[in-house]
């Protein structure tokens, strides 16, 4: 973004809040003349970053609410260090002229000429079109919609008349940056509190502000990549265990002929080397594969990214090679190590036999493990810190998984009665089979297990948190309608659209309710803004002994809780300084008890009135007049919101059911990354089911021999893998509802304090486990048919 600058010229105040929230005092104008006459200043420009939503010709909005690339207004105009190059028209000069980012243009139908509507905090307005730009060489800078402005207009329409964001400096090449930024900075004096950074200095901070807001993607798709990498050991395992299974009377000979248990699991373990290093490799290629496809796709959908290449380094190679051999070679360990231990009498034996006897050690070990989890979240639960449950959930799913040869048998006969039932002989046959080694089906339906645990207690969270995201809006919101706009932290809707609706024939009031980034005891926090006036009747924050009326532009309301936590009662001061540095003490006028929405601190709109701040509203809640048609009051509420351009008219119902509903987008990207789970899963038991039919040809040899059918063969084989399936399912859902419930009660001082059962959920979690092990035994089942009766049948 700063690729041709030298030196970017910003306030040293800043406000820094949670969950990479940052506002920077802006600076007075003034200051871009004084830049311009430094020596060695080739060319300046001033700069603004700010919140303004581009609507299409359709009357839609540009850009996505929420997560999706942001929607920025800024400067345009001609200046050396310009990334922005127009491609048709001009740049815009004047309070009534714009330019568009080119991709923003080509999706709302915009040509030059046409008049286009923009939303900023100053509110909507329609300006002409006089130029479209592309950013570098692309169309537009990772999907973000750009409207451009003349440096007065942007700093008018987008924040305050007289203020701009920072300076761009290009140098005219006699100085080095780091002495162009010396230079600046010596123009100034202290109490101006501005500093210069060199060109690469900003790029850097603004680097790893991305990198920062993007650590929480990264840290799910790591905790993921975990999981798939310990769902993925299951499926190795068994396929070492596949392979000494099926070597076993190779592994007798060489143990016949000199070779020692030593060199037997070492030549195991050496192949799972190669396998896990060409496995890396190939992952790691598939990866890289995969990040030019979606490059590409983004591209198609009309996301442009800079051209500077598919970036890989070399730790990312080195981990993901050493990482995975690792993983591969303990997965393989135990299988190496049995291996070894073939005696050379085995060498006489016809089939492949794994040791199916589940001893004593294990079951202790089990329950241990679990007895240990157990404790350790009933101490979590206790007042121990939610830091320790993690650590408890791992020995109560290690536990779980230890005690699965222990547990296979009695739940596999049950859920293979039905198959017994329905389907005679051969459902009696899947039944045993599924039962027979009890190590091997604990092993493949661990996988299943894992996932349907993870998915039933992500389901069971989000029920819950849907369950009092309902129960709290229901009780707090009192209005007949609302205005909503998922702003995550970055715009939302002007305080001027309240004011509009507050005109409508038949509303009685609307009231805006939005956020302010403050600093209080030098941390950043957020305040909820409201407007004491119009906020009667609309929203209930449950207030203790107070009156809206109560609160002026010198008090703040504060919630119960953090009030005493604090010591801050009614009467005591709060000292804060908002985002333009200014002080404000204000007075505690009331306390509340609702702070579900409100959180700790409410303040009043007129407190920063005048300030050189950014404040949005994140909602608008309208009650209309008793005797007013609601039909008609939504047509005209409607109308105000289309004129506007952003925002989505709700009823009362609908706002409730779509803030109960939000949690589904994180529940969305949480289950794709779950599916990988289902995936090797699938493999695993694929895997599995072939080692089954390889050990049993003679016995389905003589099955065929004495009239079994093949039809016949791929029903025994479908159930068996369908009873693996559901084993692992059922298992699942059980730790999964233990593990949600003891989420929810560990984060019952965050607030969440209902526990529902997903009951939909695990529905389909069974019907689609029972899918899972039909489409799993497909391979298998048709291998087994296709064993030959007369070669099976021939002992050696």
């Amino acid at each position: 973004m700063f690729k041709n600058i030298d030196g970017y010229v910003r306030s040293t105040e800043v406000v820094e809040g949670e969950f990479g929230l940052q506002e920077r005092t802006r600076i007075p104008l003034a200051m871009v003349e004084k830049v311009r006459n430094v020596p060695g200043v080739a060319d300046v420009s001033p700069d603004i970053q700010a919140f303004a939503r581009i609507i299409a010709k359709d009357g839609k909005p540009l850009g996505s609410e929420g997560n999706g690339p942001p929607t920025f207004g800024s400067v345009g105009e001609d200046f050396k260090g310009a990334l922005w190059t127009i491609v048709d028209g001009r740049f815009p000069a004047g309070p009534k002229e714009v330019a568009l980012d080119e991709a923003s243009a080509k999706n709302g139908k915009y040509t030059v000429g046409d008049t286009v509507k923009v939303v900023a905090q100053s509110g909507s307005r329609e300006f002409t079109l006089v130029g479209i730009a592309s950013y570098g060489d692309v169309r537009s800078p990772g999907g973000a919609t750009f409207a451009l402005f003349d440096v007065e207009t942007a700093a008018e329409f987008l924040g305050k008349p007289g203020f701009v964001d920072a300076i761009l400096v290009v140098g005219d090449g006699t100085r080095t940056d780091e002495q162009l930024a010396d230079d600046i900075d010596a123009m100034f004096d202290p109490s101006d509190k501005v500093e210069t950074l060199t060109g690469a200095e900003i790029t850097k901070e603004t680097q790893d502000d991305i990198g920062q807001a993007l650590s929480f993607f990264g840290i799910i798709l790591s905790t993921f990549s975990y999981i798939a990498l310990g769902v993925g050991s299951f499926v190795i395992y068994n396929v070492f265990s596949i392979s000494a299974a099926q070597r076993q009377r190779e592994n007798a000979l060489l143990r016949a002929v000199g070779a020692s248990r030593r060199q037997i699991s070492r030549a195991m373990l050496t192949e799972s080397v190669v396998v896990g290093l060409v496995g890396s490799v190939l992952g790691m290629l598939g990866g890289i594969g995969l990040s030019s496809a979606l490059t590409a796709l983004l591209k198609g959908l009309g996301i442009d990214i800079p051209s500077s290449g598919l970036v890989v380094t070399a730790s990312t190679v080195v981990n993901t090679i050493v990482i995975g051999v690792i993983v591969t070679v303990l997965s393989a360990w135990l299988p190496a190590r049995r291996a070894g231990k073939v005696p050379p009498l085995a060498a006489m034996r016809s089939t492949a036999i794994e040791v199916a006897q589940v001893g004593r050690t294990r079951t202790w070990i089990g329950l241990a493990a679990i007895a240990l989890g157990l404790g350790v979240i009933g101490a979590v639960i206790g007042g121990l810190g939610t830091s320790w449950l993690g650590l408890g959930i791992l020995f109560v799913f290690g536990g779980t998984i230890v005690l699965g040869p222990v547990i296979a048998p009695p739940v596999g006969r049950f859920l293979g009665t039905p198959a017994a039932k329905l389907r005679g002989i051969t459902g009696v046959m899947a039944r045993q089979n599924s039962v027979r080694n009890p190590k091997r089906t604990a092993r493949t339906a661990s996988p299943v297990l894992i996932g349907v645990a993870l998915v039933t207690a992500v389901s069971a969270l989000a029920a819950s948190i849907k369950g009092q995201v309902n129960d709290i809006f229901t009780e707090q919101f009192k209005g007949d309608f609302a205005i909503n706009f998922q702003s995550s932290g970055f715009g939302g809707l002007s305080p001027s659209l309240a004011d509009g609706l507050n005109r409508i024939e038949g509303v009685e009031s609307a009231t805006g309710i939005g956020t302010l980034l403050v600093r209080i005891d030098g941390q950043g926090r957020l305040l909820t803004v409201i407007t004491p006036s119009t906020i009667e009747g609309n929203y209930d924050i449950g207030l203790v002994g107070a009156r809206y009326s109560d609160l002026d532009a010198s008090g703040i309301f504060l919630s119960k809780d953090w009030s005493e936590r604090n010591d801050k009662p009614v009467g005591s001061t709060i000292k804060v300084t908002l985002a333009d540095a200014s002080e404000r003490t204000l007075t505690v006028r009331g306390l509340y008890e609702n702070d579900d929405v409100a959180g700790n601190r409410v303040v009043s709109r007129e407190m920063f009135a005048g300030a050189n701040v950014q404040s949005f509203d994140f909602g608008v809640y309208v009650k209309k007049t008793a005797d007013a048609d609601a039909g008609e009051v939504r047509a005209a509420l409607q109308k105000a919101v289309d004129d506007y351009g952003q925002g989505k008219l709700l009823s009362k119902q609908e706002y409730i059911d779509e803030q109960a509903g939000s949690v589904n987008q994180l529940l969305g990207l949480i289950y794709g990354l779950l599916l990988l789970s289902v995936v090797i899963a699938i493999v695993g038991i694929i895997i599995t089911l072939l080692l089954s039919v390889f050990e049993r040809q003679r016995e389905i040899g003589l099955l065929r021999a004495v009239g079994m059918t093949k039809g016949q063969v791929r029903t025994t084989v479908r159930w068996e893998s369908v009873i693996t399936s559901l084993f692992g399912a059922v298992m699942g859902i059980v730790l999964g509802v233990g593990l949600g419930w003891t989420i929810v009660f560990a984060l019952r001082d965050q607030g969440l304090t209902s526990f529902q059962v997903p009951v939909g959920t695990t529905v389909f979690i069974m019907v689609m486990s029972f899918v899972v092990g039909v489409l799993a035994a497909i391979y298998p089942a048709w291998r087994a048919t296709k064993v030959n009766v007369l070669e099976s049948l021939v002992t050696t």
